[in-house]
């Protein structure tokens, strides 16, 4: 042997001798399928009957099968799959009616013809285990048989029905995955996708002849079809081979394909599918002598049937999608091997402007990763537009499925991204539940190379929003969750993942990582070590050990610094500690690792005494959040002839522990809140300024899908207050006026609140705690929330309010303290005494101003101001409890945001001796609900005699529209969730 070949030998042993080394002990099990299926579209059912031959390639032999049966996880409301939906904020599987769930039944499990015990899975009822008569030893191979009769869902998730249009996916039992970790029997869920066996299909679906089928895998000359398919390719239809073809290696330096043209469209031609065959007999279409015979309730079959049959090799799954309006669109497609796959596009005639370039934009994609990774693995591609349990995309072996897009763009990157899944899901079939990155997050990676290419050229000049968004968003989001830790590490696993953290790190931080590898090993390099990956791994599960085996032997590096990354949280881009100011108009988020932005922008604002105000809003509020924020709102009052405004400063700390978050600032204001003539007819305004410093402590959850919240905070309210400080009589009319306005008149409050809550979906709750000291009184106020779902959407909110009031210094009697004493009805303006909510006339007791109340105490929604005696105030106690409800479609539309409520309430002085009112105070009416319940209007319609026999003694206030009020909860508005989506 010569030095060359010597040399040679060496260099490639030491590419693989770790891959080897792994390969040896490596071992999959196969699954071949034979299923015949029928679909009713009456009853919305399937009726079936599959054969599975399981082949025992792992060392070990199995006494028992994991099985799943995945359409149970639609059979009531205790599965994993409701419970997941729920923890998402979703009701509408919980409280779907029976007609909209689904189940999978008539099992009759049998290896080799005998009986196999059936065993449900201890916490899931869509996982089962059947026993096998006889231990399955190494090497060695049964038959597994079984009928299964389907009640089809409603498509909540991925699967089911809309109508008479059918999306069948895991639709049929399916035996867990058995590999070198063992057994993973995984229950059906939303956001999680799935681990299967390799193995041959061959199904055959009967079905009325009125449907057009999309479907993995390749079309057999069996089959009958309703329709001929639509041709925009002249080449003469090669012969099929339905066995998968492994890719050719790729060259070491891939050549990306050039941007084609539009295809210009070609002469119709037949396609052997296209032609009519005799249908198949009913018996012949169920050969097995296990198929469940038809039953007295079954409806006999009248329609027109056909049977289609479709056989594909080497894939883990099979899917399929009937609609009656499918356009169907065909071409084919040269690899650069000389291979012609079969190119396929379904949608319906609506989309038919969006999905004209279809077949061109499926074949681009096939284009661009054949050329990157590896050649693609299976004769056909198909796509198809169906409306599913969510927006945009799922894939499935040789087919993927797509929601209604709104532009084409958008539904080339679409497919684009679902089509890649057959490189990184089909043919490389990693456990998705488990390490959802490994096809997610690598196939968005090749997306952004995708887009880069087909899309060099930005467009039209963005808009205004998009001119301050980063060139990738989702790298500023990541980077936001990271700075309040609230970020989850590339490795999590899907159903660990918050929601907000799945499409973020699962996607576009693990496409990022994969960004960072390629700028660490150069272009050239990672592309050779990817299609190495692709080679080697092809029709197998790699593990993320696997796959970092590759690349270091490829490579010949170390990359354990950057495989460790995929353990770690973090922002992606760190900030500079340097950051240099930057001036924005309203904000940027661009460049936030090299600026610090004081975003600057007009502000209006309105009260009755200051007018109409205008100034200016400067602050810093920017993503990722500074650690110390500021905002200033300097307004001029075009009334008042005042400069008003308010402030805001805090600093947030955000502990590694991540068990807590510490909030502390200062919050400042000041405007006016009264007005005035004086003798002389020069108008007076009063006024108050507040500073309120805070400390507050947030709770976090260990369980990063959790909904529960839990804070204390501690705030002291430094206030001054501006009133009329003396009166005169004027002769000319002799009526009282101000005379001038004394000083700011101080006053102090502390107060320390606890609140918990969970915003769960189902039944969610809030209990809130405070305990308030000022110089002369003391408070305690406890409020409890609870909201009751109804099956039909909407439901009931409960409310319990209680406070104590008490005295300090003495009995306090003679103080005039009652605007801060508890009381049952609205409360007022004035009565806001910590200056916490917005008011358009703080002391008004006439006109629109005046009808404004606060969501505080009692909450009795009367306005009955000419009588405080019955409002139900005491220096005591109260208790009160509010109900507010939705009201029935069928009472009220669903685009009427109208409610009905009932209050009803005591007060420790309705028990004394001779009280001033009954035990029990009571108002019952509608509310209006607007802005997701930021403006609301309350109609009383019912009330107490108390109320009532007083109103009537002033006709001009027992009018309708003086009894209403509204309440404006501003304060409550959460805007940067609003603005970014995340709940900050």
């Amino acid at each position: 042997m010569n030095y060359y070949k010597c040399l040679f030998l060496l260099l490639f042993l030491s590419i693989y001798r770790q891959t080897y080394a792994q390969e040896q002990n490596y071992w999959q099990q196969q699954v071949n399928y034979t299923i015949d299926v029928t679909l009713n579209d009456t009853e919305h059912t399937l009726d079936g009957f599959v054969r599975m031959q399981y082949t025992n390639n792992s060392p070990d032999t199995l006494p028992f099968i994991w099985i799943h049966c995945w359409p149970n996880a639609y059979k009531n409301d205790r599965t994993a799959f409701s419970e997941q939906l729920l923890s998402e904020g979703r009701t509408d599987f919980y409280f779907a009616d029976k007609e909209k769930r689904g189940y999978i039944n008539h099992l009759d499990f049998r290896v080799d013809g005998q009986t196999a015990r059936m065993e449900d899975h201890p916490r899931y009822i869509d996982i089962i285990r059947i026993w096998l008569p006889h231990p399955l030893a190494p090497g060695r191979q049964i038959t597994i048989t079984t009928p299964f009769h389907e009640k089809l869902p409603f498509n909540f998730s991925r699967g089911g029905h809309l109508g008479k249009t059918y999306q069948l996916t895991q639709w049929y039992p399916k035996p867990a995955v058995y590999d070198r970790k063992g057994w993973h029997p995984i229950p059906y869920l939303d956001q999680g996708e799935f681990y299967s066996e390799y193995g041959d299909f061959d199904v055959r679906i009967t079905l009325p002849q009125s449907y057009i089928v999309a479907a993995t895998g390749v079309q057999q000359p069996d089959s009958v079809l309703s329709s001929p398919i639509i041709s925009s390719s002249s080449i003469n239809t090669p012969s099929v081979n339905t066995s998968p073809v492994n890719s050719s290696p790729a060259p070491s330096s891939p050549v990306i394909p050039q941007k084609k043209s539009s295809p210009v469209a070609h002469p119709k031609r037949s396609h052997p599918a296209a032609h009519h065959f005799a249908p198949r007999t009913r018996n012949q279409q169920l050969k097995t002598r296990n198929q469940k015979p038809a039953t007295q309730n079954q409806k006999p079959e009248t329609r027109n049937l056909k049977t289609l049959h479709y056989i594909q090799k080497n894939v883990h799954d099979f899917a399929w999608f009937a609609n009656p309006q499918f356009h169907t669109e065909h071409d084919t497609l040269k690899l650069p091997s000389g291979r012609i796959i079969e190119v396929y596009s379904y949608y319906t005639t609506h989309s038919a402007p969006i999905w004209q370039n279809s077949i061109h934009d499926i074949k681009d994609a096939v284009r661009f990763r054949s050329t990157l990774i590896g050649e693609y693995p299976f004769n056909t591609v198909s796509v198809a537009e169906v409306t599913t349990g969510s927006p945009g995309g799922m894939e499935y072996p040789t087919i993927a499925v797509i929601s209604p897009q709104h532009t084409a763009k958008d539904l080339d990157l679409l497919i684009e991204h679902e089509v890649g899944h057959n490189w990184f899901y089909a043919a490389l079939g990693n456990n998705e539940r488990q390490f959802p990155w490994m096809d997610e997050g690598m196939n968005t990676w090749y997306d952004h190379r995708y887009e880069k290419w087909k899309y060099p050229n930005p467009g039209p000049n963005p808009d205004f929003i998009e001119r301050r968004l980063p060139d990738d968003p989702a790298l500023l989001f990541i980077n936001t969750l990271a700075k309040q830790r609230k970020d989850q590490a590339i490795s999590t696993p899907s159903q660990a993942f918050s929601r907000e953290n799945y499409n973020l790190t699962a996607y576009d931080r693990a496409a990022f990582w994969m960004q960072q590898l390629q700028d660490s090993m150069g272009a050239t390099l990672f592309d050779t070590c990817m299609q190495q990956y692709y080679r080697q791994w092809q029709f197998r599960h790699p593990s993320p050990e696997d796959f970092r085996a590759v690349i270091e032997a490829t490579s010949h590096r170390n990359w354990s610094a950057h495989f460790a990354r995929l353990d770690q949280t973090g922002p992606l881009t760190p900030a500079t500690h340097t950051r240099r100011p930057r001036a924005s108009f309203l904000f940027d988020a661009r460049n936030t690792d090299k600026y610090n932005y004081i975003n600057l922008s007009p502000a209006v604002g309105y009260n009755k005494y200051d007018g109409a105000m205008i100034g200016g809003l400067i602050h810093n509020y920017d993503l990722p959040p500074n650690t110390f924020q500021y905002l200033l709102a300097p307004l001029y009052g075009t009334n008042s002839h005042q400069f008003n405004g308010l402030g805001r400063f805090t600093y947030t700390g955000y502990p590694a522990s991540r068990h807590f978050n510490i909030e502390t600032g200062l919050a400042a204001e000041k405007f006016s809140s009264l007005s005035a003539v004086d003798s002389n007819n020069h108008k007076l305004f009063g006024g108050f300024y507040k500073i309120a410093p805070f400390i507050r402590l947030n709770a976090r959850n260990s369980d990063p899908r959790s909904t529960r919240q839990a804070r204390i905070e501690w705030k002291t309210y430094l206030i001054g207050e501006k009133e009329p400080g003396s009166y005169v009589r004027k002769s000319t009319d002799s009526l009282s006026y101000p005379s001038k306005l004394s000083k700011y008149n101080f006053r102090y409050l502390n107060q320390i609140s606890a609140r918990i809550a969970d915003t769960r979906a189902l039944y969610p709750y809030a209990a809130f705690l405070q305990l308030q000291q000022a110089d002369r009184f003391y408070r305690i106020n406890v409020t409890g929330n609870y909201f009751f779902n109804y099956e039909q959407g909407g439901g009931l909110d409960l409310r319990l309010f209680a406070a104590k009031f008490g005295y300090l210094g003495g009995n306090g009697t003679a103080l005039n303290l009652s605007r801060f004493q508890p009381k049952l009805t609205g409360v007022t303006g004035e009565e806001d005494y910590t200056y916490s909510n917005y008011f358009f006339g703080r002391n008004e007791y006439t006109g629109f101003a005046s009808q404004q109340i606060m969501m505080r105490d009692g909450g009795l929604k009367i306005r009955v101001p000419n009588f405080p005696f019955i409002e139900g105030r005491s220096d005591n106690w109260v208790s009160s409890l509010n109900i507010n409800t939705t009201l029935p479609p069928s009472i009220v539309p669903t685009w009427l945001p109208l409610r009905a409520f009932l209050d009803i309430g005591t007060y420790a002085g309705a028990w004394q001796q001779n009280p001033l009112t009954s035990h029990f105070l009571y108002v019952a009416g509608l509310d209006l609900s607007l802005m997701h319940d930021v403006l609301h209007f309350y109609i009383p319609l019912i009330y107490s005699s108390d109320f009532s026999d007083q109103l009537k003694t002033l006709p001009d206030q027992n009018t309708f529209w003086k009894k209403l009020s509204f309440s404006l909860n501003i304060q409550d508005l959460k805007a940067r969730k609003f603005v970014t989506g995340i709940p900050l």
